[in-house]
Order: structure tokens, then C-alpha cells, then sequence
């Protein structure tokens, strides 16, 4: 039997700030929901990207990249993270996929 595990992080939102520990990082298949607002801004990935735990490259991809199917789980077995880094940009996002809007 394959068990599938994902964990989305959520709450974080400063550089400061932590949901998960390096353990889980080191594991994990990374996905953000942009590159431009997790990355350098908040600390569940900006921490342990400056203390070398893990690097630009282990991040698979972008909201973007997995609405378009460019990047996902690479096998049924491992552990996928999604850190959402928040902002308006997401809820334009929704909006735009749920109206149809700029299609």
C-alpha cells in the first residue's frame, strides 16, 4: 500500500517565523505559492535556505507551475510541502480561475 503525505504550511508569514522543522524540509518535495513571496521574505523556508539546510533548487515549483501541471509529486511515496506564503495575489488568482475573468 502507497501512503501519500502531504502538509500544507499556512500560518507563517514573517521571516521569524517557523511551522515545520528542518527534518521535514530535508524530506520533503518543496512547492510555494510563488517564488517572489516565499523564498526571501518568510522564515519557513528563508531560515533554513540561509543556514544551508536546504537550497533554491529543492524548491519544485510554484502555484503556477502546478496549475499547469509543469511540476508535482515526482513519486507516489513522497512527502510533498506547500508553503503558502498568503496575499492578495492569491485571492486574485481564485478569483480569476473561478469567474473565468482575462480568459
Amino acid at each position: 500500500m502507497t501512503i501519500n503525505t502531504h502538509v500544507d504550511l499556512i500560518g507563517a508569514f514573517k521571516a521569524d517565523m517557523r511551522e515545520t522543522n528542518d527534518a521535514l524540509l530535508t524530506r520533503a518535495e518543496i512547492f510555494v505559492d510563488s517564488f517572489d513571496t516565499t523564498l526571501g521574505h518568510i522564515g519557513e523556508l528563508l531560515i533554513p535556505l540561509k543556514e544551508g539546510t536546504i537550497s533554491r533548487s529543492d524548491v519544485h515549483g510554484d502555484l503556477y507551475d502546478l496549475t499547469q501541471r509543469a511540476t508535482g509529486r515526482s513519486r507516489q511515496d513522497s512527502i510533498t510541502v506547500f508553503k503558502n506564503g498568503g496575499g492578495a495575489h492569491l485571492d486574485l488568482m481564485i478569483a480569476k480561475a473561478l469567474s473565468g475573468w482575462g480568459s
